[in-house]
């Protein structure tokens, strides 16, 4: 954005704004708006034609607190720059051969030469670390590795604050030194004078330090004492003694000493989902017991469980696992079907790898076919 811009703004502005957004000591100030990049006209001369680094416009943003009422720091921060890189050869003409992203945190330390009046100039000092990155190359470098390093220069700024209240406009123009390194299939070319002007248009706001805290009137006479207060009214109870009172508490009588979310319900609760040899289907005391988990699931919203499922040992490792990853399913569906989230649930099969109980005998391999549904989430 030229100068020729900013001026107008800025008056424009200032007729606008009568009243002053004053800085002191301990205020900060947001600004954010656009910035024009417009780097050196010939970036690098390669002997027989010129690199040309082109301008571009981006969003940009800055932060200032103000050590005193005159001086201030400032980091200046932007969405990165896409610039494209051409060729001007001696002879004339120019083709696009390139594009690089540039990007340019820069810290100043700013003075402030009318801090409480409404046309508020400053001028700053600082240094800047360029970031120069995805670079991509066509046109007569089409198909080659162009490489740009980072930079670290110096950078100067002068800038006004026009504003009303704690509102106000801000334009600035900067001076950002930007030199880069360059390789072209990874041999050196020279270095890119990117230097650019920085020309910026931004809306701000101040955040002030706290009013101060005013002095207090002389207390009047002390009058009569008054009545004392009643007596609190007694604590809720906690019939369980787990520490969540009964006017919260979702699941009574859990026995004494298990650890309990915000709610009073188990985190180390596992409800057992036994299954008939070789099936997946399930069995009709499982239901029962699945519907207890749907309203829990409704009765505690943040609740999360892992649905995990297991068989016992008579069959091959691969069947066994596949077998017991439908009866997790099983279980993820039903209970998806009676409106608990899914997003809420997970399941894995985890075949024959974790017996309760011994696989030698009948009772055993049938504990051994079940699901369980243990508390993934920490309760909060």
């Amino acid at each position: 954005m030229s100068s020729r811009y900013l001026i107008p703004l800025a008056v424009a502005a200032a007729l606008a704004t009568p009243l002053a957004a004053q800085a002191e000591q301990g205020d900060w100030l947001f600004r954010v708006g656009i910035s024009q990049v417009n780097p050196e006209k010939e970036n690098l001369d390669l002997g027989t034609a010129f690199v040309v680094v082109d301008d571009d416009i981006s969003p940009t943003f800055n932060v200032s607190y103000f050590l005193t009422d005159h001086l201030s720091t400032e980091l200046l921060a932007a969405w990165p720059f896409t610039h494209g890189i051409d060729l001007r050869p001696y002879a004339g003409g120019k083709e696009r051969v390139g594009y690089v992203d540039l990007l340019p945190p820069t810290l100043s330390l700013n003075w402030h030469f009318n801090p409480n009046g409404t046309f508020r100039p400053y001028i700053g000092v600082g240094a800047n670390y360029t970031i120069l990155s995805g670079e991509e190359t066509r046109g007569l470098l089409g198909g080659t590795s162009l490489k740009l390093d980072d930079s670290f220069g110096a950078a100067g700024q002068v800038g006004v604050d026009i504003g009303q209240g704690n509102w106000f406009f801000n334009a600035n123009v900067r001076y950002l030194q930007v030199e880069s390194d360059a390789e072209l299939d990874g041999a050196d070319i020279g270095t890119v004078d990117v230097n650019p002007w920085v020309y910026g248009v931004h809306v701000g706001y101040k955040f002030g330090k706290p009013a101060p805290v005013p002095v207090a009137a002389p207390e009047p006479a002390p009058a009569a004492a008054p009545p004392p207060p009643p007596p609190p009214p007694p604590a809720p109870a906690d019939a369980d003694g787990d520490g969540v009172t009964d006017d919260l508490d979702k699941c009574p009588g859990t026995p004494a000493g298990t650890k309990v979310d915000k709610v009073g319900c188990p985190l180390e609760q596992t409800l057992k989902l036994l299954f008939d040899f070789d099936s997946a289907e399930l069995r009709p005391e499982s239901i029962t017991e699945l519907e207890r988990v749907v309203k829990f699931m409704g009765d505690v919203p943040f609740a999360k469980t892992m649905v995990e499922g297991h068989t016992d040992s008579v069959g091959a490792d691969a069947y066994n696992m596949s077998l017991s990853d439908r009866r997790a399913k099983a279980v993820f569906d039903y209970l998806s079907s009676r409106g608990v989230d899914p997003a809420r649930m997970s399941s894995v099969g985890k075949g024959e790898t974790a017996p309760i109980a011994d696989n030698a005998t009948a009772e055993g391999r049938q504990e051994n076919r079940r699901v369980m549904l243990i508390r993934t989430d920490s309760g909060m």
